[in-house]
């Protein structure tokens, strides 16, 4: 099993929850007994006010010798293909399956080189039982089934209550705390398949 390991958040989209996605993702990780390095590229610092937040609370989140770096990129046009995203072994991406979204996260996924397009696991993101969205979602599958690269993973539903309240930091890990059945169970369902990945 390789050692470090690198993960990036992107898709070229502002707005679809990638920082959420790295705090959750780094808390399952630590709930995991593994250690997390997280570099945030992101002009808005959010995942990074969200580490100093824990920090202050006595928790320590990233650590630079941790053996899976995260790393949170901006989420405007054109950022995306940076040294991170090339090099990469994982290319996290969250998306919502609306019109608009979607026009920018295909053509930016169309863009990419044949290996890149091979790392690339889209995450449906505040999702909702519309049929819109499940339209959306569709519409990647075909797209992942027509070029023959890329995943699509399991989506986390819109949880106002529960997954924007993760960044303001606490002094427990999220999944050591009273978080509800459904909650729980979506978010082991994913990063359980993203832990697997990273065990090949």
């Amino acid at each position: 099993m390789k050692k470090d390991w690198m993960i990036a958040v992107t898709g070229d989209k502002g707005g679809v929850g990638k920082s959420t996605l790295v705090a959750l993702l780094a808390e399952w990780l630590l709930y995991q007994g593994r250690s997390v390095h997280i570099i945030d590229t992101d002009p808005n610092q959010t995942t990074q006010t969200w580490i100093d937040k824990c920090t202050n609370f006595g928790r320590t989140i990233s650590s630079k010798d941790g053996g899976i770096t995260i790393v949170d990129t901006a989420g405007t046009s054109g950022s995306s293909l940076t040294k991170y995203i090339r090099h990469a072994d994982l290319i996290l991406v969250p998306f919502k399956p609306h019109i608009a979204d979607l026009e920018v996260i295909v053509g930016w996924f169309l863009s990419l080189k044949e290996s890149l397009q091979s790392r690339v696991l889209f995450i449906p993101n505040m999702l909702s039982n519309t049929k819109e969205q499940k339209t959306g979602v569709a519409e990647i599958s075909a797209v992942i089934k027509e070029e023959t690269r890329g995943q699509l993973l399991p989506g986390l539903a819109e949880r106002k209550a529960v997954y924007p309240t993760l960044l303001n930091g606490g002094k427990n890990n999220f999944f050591e705390t009273n978080i509800d059945h459904k909650t729980r169970e979506e978010t082991q369902q994913l990063f359980t398949k993203i832990t697997q990945l990273l065990s090949e």
